[in-house]
């Protein structure tokens, strides 16, 4: 029996995210993610049994360190708007600094490799900003007349598009323009 080196799973993973981002996750196979990470297909299977364990494994390291970014730096004892910009720019930095990983993020959630523990972990990634907005209405900024889903789903369709935007070089998010987009959030969710 081999010794496992776990340097490989970090190859392993960046491999995976690279196959998902050209190719989907439905379009990579085990011999595909091994060609790419440069090893022997039977030393991927040393690591993970199959290509459901793998995605499963992948999901659950992008999960908590994504998580731990989007808090970064979050304060909820300063005012209302201060909290939902620090929470807003951090998940649109996420989107552009790991993308790969939000769009294998999105198309595990809608994949059948997601269970319902770990669709309701993903859910739990939203409450930050599902808490500020609540914060928001119940201090008047926001109308309570909008459902927070709409809202949050309004801020992140947006967020998620001028990210996108950016890792394709066709708009790049420079500071003025991150505060430009972050205005133009905050018009549209608040009373």
């Amino acid at each position: 029996m081999r010794v496992k080196d776990f340097s490989k799973i970090d190859l392993v993973f960046k491999s995976t995210l690279k196959l998902i981002k050209s190719q989907g996750i439905a379009g990579i196979t085990m011999s595909k993610i091994a060609k790419e990470s440069s090893l022997a297909t039977g030393t991927l299977y040393i690591y993970f049994k199959n290509k459901e364990e793998l995605i499963n494994a992948l999901y659950h390291k992008i999960e908590k360190d994504a998580s731990a970014r989007f808090v970064s730096g979050f304060n909820p004892e300063l005012p209302f708007k201060q909290c939902l910009k620090t929470v807003w720019v951090n998940y649109l930095k996420h989107r552009i600094n790991f993308h790969e990983e939000s769009i294998f993020m999105e198309q595990y959630y809608y994949s059948s490799y997601i269970t319902l523990a770990q669709k309701q972990l993903a859910e739990e990634m939203k409450k930050p900003v599902y808490d500020i907005i609540n914060r928001g209405k119940e201090e008047g900024f926001i109308t309570k007349k909008i459902e927070s889903e709409m809202l949050f789903s309004a801020m992140i369709g947006f967020i998620r598009e001028l990210a996108d935007e950016h890792t394709e070089n066709r708009y790049m998010m420079i500071n003025n323009r991150i505060d430009q987009a972050f205005e133009l959030s905050w018009k549209m969710i608040t009373n």
